[in-house]
Order: structure tokens, then C-alpha cells, then sequence
């Protein structure tokens, strides 16, 4: 079962007043159709959040249009969540995510993510410096799922192992995005210096495979994306369980974080919500 847990809705979703347009999400059914076509069973749309968080960043996807052989993880009309992040879905058909990223530059940005709960399945942040990086990691954020960092770009700060393996610790994952590495010269050679340096300080663990793919031609099939690993020094087994495993793993996350009061007490939901784990588990204990 593979996963992409990156495919970007428009930057101008991001910013104040943020919209979709209808063209626009009919570009985003594509891509999310030639992702299930390519063998993903699960993927995320993803909001990139620049600046404060406002209601219209929450309501986007009520404007969401129906998708081919798709099930979404949110009620078209309301917004609301329908089931757990990691539900399984019908043979043929691929489960959609919401996904936010916020881009932080300050620790008060961090602080207002705990509000969106309910309205996406997933949150990563995207530090711009080593205090961010180290906030992201270190868990001073409570709703962080995913560490993102810009792979195009050179960064201002160093992924050092020390700061890094705290996020591990704490079941945050790190996401490789491997679109860059499509563009031109200058910015593939970034992106192999950047993700070679994600790679060195997980040492592959906790590493998650996205394609940021904003047109449906940018997309690639799994194994493929599984043997750009070897550019890394990533060996085929840690490549693949970044698109499968490692994935799942931070939905799991996810799911947790948002399910219960900081991973103690868990409100009653039903054993169909649940990931397919915890609810293997919640049968064998009767």
C-alpha cells in the first residue's frame, strides 16, 4: 500500500483570503486520478499556510468537487472529518487526505496550529530557521506531524543528527519531496544535497517519500520513486517503507495525536474510525 502525502493545492490557498477555483481543483482531480492509476492507495492534499491561520484556511474545502473512485476523508458539505485518517477504502478506489503545512518563521505561528483539529489529517511545518527546526523537532509544538523542509532551496540553518533524532523520538517523521528533483540542474543539485543530508541524520528511519506533484505529468510510480534512493544512499528497503511504511506511520501519528488528549484518554469513537491496528487490538481485548 503506497502513499503521497504531498499532492499542493494552489499557493494562493495559503494566503489571506485563500481560494481554489474550479479549474484549479479539476487540475487536482487529475493528478489525484493519475496517482491512484500509478498504484498510491492514499494521498494528502496539501495547504501550504504563509502567515496566521484564518477561517477561509479551514473552509476551503468545502468548495472541494467530487472526485473520481475517490473517498475523501472530510464531508463535502460541512467540512467535517468522516473517518479515521488511515481507513481502508474499496478495491479500485483511492483515499483523499487534508494535509496542512505551515511555514514558520516564529514561535507563535507553531503555537496557533492546535486549532486545527478535526479540519486536517494531517500537519507538518516547514521551519525557515534553526530555532524553528529545532521547536519542530523537539516537541514544543504539540500538532506536528511531519517535518517538512524546502528541498529546492538552500537552507540557512544545518539538519544536524543531534536535533533531528528528537523528532524520531517523538514519532515525527521527515519528508524527502522528490519534485525538485525533476526541475532544472541548479535546483536538482540542491535537492541532492538536501536530501542526502535528511538522509545522513535519520539514517533513513522516519523518512517519508512525497511528490509535491502539482500537475498529474510531475507524478511517478512508486518504484520508480523507490529506486531514486540509491542517489541518496538510500538501500531499497528504507526507499520503499518511505512510500509505504513511514508513511503509514505518520498517519498513525496523526491519528493518535488528534484522537486522544495527548496520547492518555481517548474519546469513544467507533472501531470503524479506528486505523486497522487499533481496532485489531480493540477485538482481541473483548
Amino acid at each position: 500500500m503506497f502513499y503521497d502525502l504531498n499532492i499542493p493545492l494552489p499557493e494562493a490557498a495559503g494566503k489571506a483570503g485563500g481560494h481554489v477555483s474550479s479549474q484549479e481543483w479539476a487540475q487536482i482531480a487529475q493528478t489525484v486520478e493519475q496517482a491512484r492509476v500509478l498504484g498510491y492507495s492514499v494521498v494528502a492534499l496539501n495547504l501550504t499556510l504563509q502567515g496566521k491561520l484564518a477561517p477561509e484556511h479551514l473552509s476551503v474545502w468545502n468548495t472541494t468537487p467530487e472526485f473520481k473512485n475517490a473517498q475523501l476523508s472530510w464531508d463535502r458539505a460541512t467540512g467535517a472529518r468522516v473517518g479515521g485518517a488511515t481507513r481502508s477504502v474499496g478495491r479500485g478506489k483511492i483515499r483523499v487526505l487534508r494535509r496542512l503545512t505551515a511555514v514558520i518563521g516564529d514561535a507563535t505561528q507553531g503555537h496557533s496550529l492546535a486549532s486545527v483539529d478535526g479540519a486536517y489529517d494531517i500537519v507538518a511545518v516547514q521551519p525557515t530557521n534553526d530555532a524553528m527546526l529545532l521547536a519542530a523537532c523537539n516537541g514544543t509544538w504539540d500538532a506536528v506531524d511531519i517535518v517538512a523542509l524546502d528541498m529546492g532551496q538552500r537552507w540557512n540553518f544545518v539538519a544536524k543528527q543531534k536535533v533531528v533524532t528528537q523528532a524520531l523520538a517523538l514519532g515525527v517523521s521527515l519528508e524527502i519531496m522528490y519534485q525538485p528533483a525533476l526541475a532544472g540542474e541548479k535546483t536538482r543539485q540542491q535537492w541532492v544535497s538536501n536530501a542526502a543530508a535528511v538522509v545522513r541524520a535519520t539514517r533513513g528511519r522516519s523518512v517519508i517519500w512525497t511528490s509535491a506533484a502539482r500537475r498529474a505529468l510531475d507524478l511517478r510510480a512508486p518504484y520508480d520513486i523507490a529506486n531514486l534512493g540509491e542517489v541518496l544512499q538510500l538501500n531499497g528497503d528504507l526507499s520503499k517503507r518511505a512510500l509505504a511504511a513511514n508513511a503509514r506511520a505518520a498517519l498513525m501519528h496523526a491519528f493518535t495525536r488528534s484522537s486522544t488528549l495527548r496520547a492518555v484518554i481517548a474519546p469513544k469513537h467507533s472501531a470503524a474510525d479506528e486505523p486497522e491496528g487499533l481496532a485489531k487490538k480493540a477485538r482481541m481485548a473483548r
